[in-house]
């Protein structure tokens, strides 16, 4: 019998600073741990994607985001279905808008789920990296103002 795919809602932010984008690295504590990403997460229930970018943005970094647009939502099963299904009865399937923050307040200062961060340009990304943001990043660095689905 195959493992069912499910869909889970998801929000990340690209937050910009002087060309660069803001990175976390996940703590052992969280799936994936060791890999670097954009901030986000997962949807809460009756939560709409643009509240919960900014709640995953505060939880994770600390920032306040200020003003923020769609830039896509990404969907690709290539890119997005988790590798390892989740507790042994299904992968998820992300289905994430991503938003990018062009303002925000306040000083990085990331929670447990977080074991390290920095402002990164297109040439200098780190790895490990999950999967399905490097493309995200890139959209965001060249955003020409039209948000898209990939």
């Amino acid at each position: 019998m195959s493992v069912p795919i499910i869909p889970v809602p998801a929000a990340n932010a690209a937050i910009l600073k002087e060309g660069k984008i803001l990175l976390t690295r996940r703590s052992a504590a969280i799936r994936e741990g060791g890999k670097w990403c954009l901030p986000g997460g997962h949807v809460e229930l009756g939560e709409p994607w643009s509240l919960a970018m900014i709640r995953e943005v505060s939880e994770e970094t600390g920032l306040l985001v200020v003003k923020s647009c769609l830039l896509g939502v990404y969907s690709d099963p290539d890119l997005t279905v988790t590798p390892n299904p989740y507790y042994g009865e299904f992968h998820g399937q992300f289905v994430v808008a991503t938003f990018l923050v062009t303002e925000f307040q306040g000083e990085v200062c990331p929670n447990h789920e977080v074991d390290a961060w920095g402002w990164f340009g297109l040439e200098d990304l780190p790895t490990p990296m999950l999967r399905s943001h490097p493309i995200r990043i890139q959209d965001a660095l060249n955003f020409q103002g039209v948000p898209f689905v990939r």
